[in-house]
């Protein structure tokens, strides 16, 4: 029997907003054992960092600009530029400016989980592990790049590899709900419903709003047969989000085995107002649905 693609939620952390505080701790460490930048330029990193936490992502590509001008040498500042310009899509800019940082220091384990983040984002599956592994390599603990690379690796259909990539997340990381609802998603995959449900819960535990969570509970449950528990997640993940359209896809597909048809449809609808690109994954799960044994029509 043809297994069902429910619409999942994994995370990445791929806004570098959610890794600032880090970042600039850490990079302000690693600029101090290169030859110091000078006053001018120092004051320039300064003002671009306050100005990207702000969301000022042009102002800040121009104070950085200002400071490489004034020390060329800088990683740091090559760095935090290639996470301004990635927040504003520019992939190619990002990856550039990431190389540039660690050419000048090959040892900024933040560099390389950057850009593995920005080939991730352009396909390049196996460059994006690359250098996950390299950050891996100069930092053990990083356990965001065991995080990263586990969900590129279940994106390659490496789930056992995955799943050894998420384990040491956990165990490095254990209060992030984030690795617990990838880490799930690996075990939903396996075939693991028991597993991924108990990583859902927990994920849900440590953040009682962690809408994705809630979502892919629910489609673990639907993979189980429980399709009024699979609906009471996503009503949850609704209730929190009224904008997630993956949690009224998912929904209208449990309506569908339940007879529901006039739910489903109005499910259905909502998901691709709210998402149009769903709409062909979308309609090949329906097709899927309404062919499954146990749905009633």
């Amino acid at each position: 029997m043809q297994k069902l693609k429910i619409l999942t939620s994994s995370s990445n952390k791929r806004s570098c907003h959610f890794f600032l505080l880090i970042v600039i701790l850490l990079l302000t460490a690693a600029s101090l054992s290169q030859a110091q930048p000078t006053r001018f330029a120092a004051g320039y990193y300064t003002r671009g960092n306050e100005r990207f936490k702000k969301g000022d992502f042009d102002g800040a590509i121009a104070d950085y600009d200002a400071a490489i001008i004034s020390y060329p040498r800088w990683a740091a500042a090559y760095n935090m530029r290639g996470c301004a310009r990635y927040e504003k899509g520019d992939l190619d800019g990002s990856i550039a400016d990431y190389t540039k940082a660690i050419d000048v220091d090959p040892h900024l384990a933040l560099a390389h989980f950057n850009r593995g983040k920005a080939r991730r984002d352009k396909g390049d599956l196996d460059g994006s592990i690359a250098d996950y592994t390299r950050a891996i390599e100069i930092n053990p603990r990083l356990s965001s790049a065991f995080n990263n690379r586990g969900n590129v690796r279940r994106e390659k259909g490496d789930l056992d590899g995955a799943m050894t990539d998420l384990d040491r997340a956990v165990r490095f990381d254990p209060h992030n709900a984030v690795v617990y609802n990838n880490r799930g998603l690996v075990r939903r995959a396996k075939g693991e419903l028991k597993g991924a449900i108990s990583d859902y819960n927990k994920a849900i535990e440590i953040n009682p709003r962690f809408v994705e969570a809630y979502s892919n509970r629910g489609n673990a449950r639907q993979d189980g047969g429980d399709h009024g528990g699979s609906i009471v997640d996503y009503e949850l993940a609704i209730t929190i989000d009224p904008s997630f359209a993956k949690a009224y896809g998912n929904r209208g597909l449990a309506r569908l085995f339940q007879g529901d048809k006039v739910g489903a449809e109005k499910d259905f609808d909502q998901c691709l107002r709210l998402d149009p690109n769903l709409k062909p994954f979308l309609e090949k799960q329906i097709e899927r649905a309404k062919q499954r044994p146990g749905s009633r029509q």
